[in-house]
């Protein structure tokens, strides 16, 4: 059986690590995390609100389908 280890961070851009080439933010744990496991360079968010984008994922679903739409108070 595979270990998976899904790591969610808010309002963190795709640029904002060691390893995706940003020589001014110091992430030596997540770097170290990259290099030993998959890292995912091309990928598609189902909402730009973290909510529904975070529903998308843990479902399977988009949000027309799980039913949320907004941030989740």
């Amino acid at each position: 059986m595979t270990n998976v280890l899904f790591i969610l961070t808010d309002d963190q851009g795709p640029w904002a690590m060691g390893c995706a080439g940003n020589d001014e933010i110091r992430t030596p744990h997540l770097d170290r995390l990259a290099a030993s496991g998959a890292r995912f360079s091309h990928f598609f968010c189902s909402s730009p609100v973290c909510s529904p984008s975070r529903a998308s994922f843990l479902t399977g679903r988009i949000p027309s389908q799980h039913g949320v739409h907004d941030w989740i108070r």
